[in-house]
């Protein structure tokens, strides 16, 4: 049983970061979804030893039917909050995080519009005016992403630096299991001959990253990984090397410009992505 506060105002979520900031502590946010895997404990644990106090922040990001109004559910969700080391979860309204008659949009251009975002116009711009949002309302000196969903964070890190929001973005590594799979919901499902594809995602990518910095064209590299991945039963929605900070598409390799491989693959109904950086290390703080 968890001895969590659990926020569900605005006016609840300042009075919290209000006593906490009177004894001088630093606030690290961790925004997730309905449901908290082992993956946003992760992030919860790097942004425990970063800050003095942890909130999570548990909401709908993407404008879809809300998920979280089960009891049970948020219940689970703050027993692994908790355990995690989070000091209190947030779950905001609908209406806070996109008040009715609000007129103002956010277009996050072709950093929205590429791997992810290619087939779904305007999907990064509503998670973003969401995110800019939740960050206005709280305040906070973190906000923690994990490195699995790199489109995600640099978009939060290009909107917060040109909001001259006062959140720093930070990058979380990405857990991942024993095999190298990275931990989601969508890895946790997955069985048989699905499971062993998913165990070659981290393989390939990270053979490709290695034969660039080693000199290796990167377009021979990503296309063997691409076809790897296809010849164990993936389909390969993209598979690029991109610039780790503006999603520009990399086709030439230099170690003074940080760039990352970046995958997406289904399985059956499962949709998974990933990537490396080119020249390995984790990325942890601004770019």
């Amino acid at each position: 049983m968890h001895n969590l506060p659990l926020l569900r105002s605005t006016s609840q979520l300042r009075s919290r970061i209000r006593s906490w900031r009177a004894f001088g502590e630093t606030v690290a946010l961790v925004p997730t979804g309905a449901g908290l895997h082992e993956g946003h404990a992760a992030v919860i644990r790097a942004a425990r030893a970063e800050a003095d106090r942890v909130l999570v922040a548990a909401a709908d990001w993407w404008g879809e039917p809300a998920a979280l109004t089960d009891a049970a559910a948020i219940e689970a969700l703050c027993d692994r909050a908790d355990e995690a080391g989070a000091d209190a979860v947030y779950i905001p309204s609908q209406a806070a995080l996109r008040p009715e008659g609000a007129r103002t949009r956010l277009v996050t251009g072709a950093m929205g519009d590429v791997m992810c975002g290619e087939d779904r116009p305007g999907m990064f711009a509503a998670y973003a005016l969401a995110g800019v949002r939740m960050l206005s309302h709280a305040q906070a000196d973190f906000a923690f992403y994990s490195e699995r969903e790199w489109q995600r964070l640099a978009i939060m890190r290009q909107v917060s630096a040109d909001l001259a929001q006062p959140t720093e973005v930070r990058a979380a590594p990405t857990e991942r299991d024993m095999d190298g799979v990275a931990l989601c919901e969508e890895a946790e499902a997955l069985t048989g001959a699905d499971r062993d594809c998913a165990l070659r995602l981290w393989r390939e990518i990270s053979r490709a990253a290695s034969s660039i910095e080693a000199g290796g064209a990167p377009d021979p590299a990503l296309d063997d990984a691409a076809d790897r991945l296809a010849d164990a039963g993936a389909e390969v929605e993209y598979l690029d090397l991109r610039d780790a900070a503006t999603l520009e598409e990399v086709e030439t390799w230099n170690a003074e410009r940080p760039a990352r491989v970046f995958v997406a693959i289904r399985l059956g109904e499962a949709r998974l992505v990933d990537n490396v950086a080119v020249g390995g290390g984790s990325d942890t703080t601004v770019l």
